[in-house]
């Protein structure tokens, strides 16, 4: 074999090493993507998880205390004066309550849960109650700009819902 031979074979190779190293780097890429999507969703269902925990053992509470059921009972279901006792118990529920919104709010601005998740885990707080409301007004100013608006907005959603046309 000649020198240009040997060349031009060892350039072949060469050739040969590069498009074989750029599919294995396109096959690389596609596997991280797709990692990447599989990490992602699982940490949108794990989040979403974790929330809908905190609902189920918001919920344990009332089933299993009957002070706690008769509480809620009384504060989401009638019109009846709370006591002193009550007003800082509901107080203090609601405050949980808002705060796992605010951490659900967190999880939808971080992309770890969508809007339709949000306005699920939202629906526990009970916006539509009187006292719920109330309380709201109070503490609103504990959290952060963007869930203040997003709850305000809920508000007006369901007083517009409710209203006639």
């Amino acid at each position: 074999m000649t020198r240009q031979q040997w060349k031009d074979l060892i350039e072949a190779i060469g050739f040969g090493a590069i498009i074989a190293s750029l599919v294995f780097v396109g096959i690389e890429t596609r596997n991280s993507a797709e990692q990447a999507a599989l990490t992602a969703q699982a940490l949108e269902l794990s989040s979403y998880q974790q929330l809908m925990d905190n609902i189920a053992r918001m919920n344990e509470a009332t089933i299993e205390n009957p002070d706690v059921a008769a509480l809620m009972y009384k504060a989401f279901r009638t019109s009846d004066e709370l006591t002193e006792v009550e007003k800082f118990a509901f107080e203090r529920a609601m405050y949980l309550r808002f705060r796992h919104g605010d951490m659900a709010y967190f999880q939808y601005e971080r992309g770890a849960i969508d809007a339709e998740r949000l306005r699920s885990v939202i629906r526990a707080v009970n916006l539509g109650n009187a006292r719920v409301r109330d309380q709201w007004q109070r503490v609103q100013g504990n959290f952060v700009d963007g869930y203040r608006h997003y709850i305000n907005s809920m508000i007006e959603e369901i007083d517009a819902s409710d209203s006639p046309d």
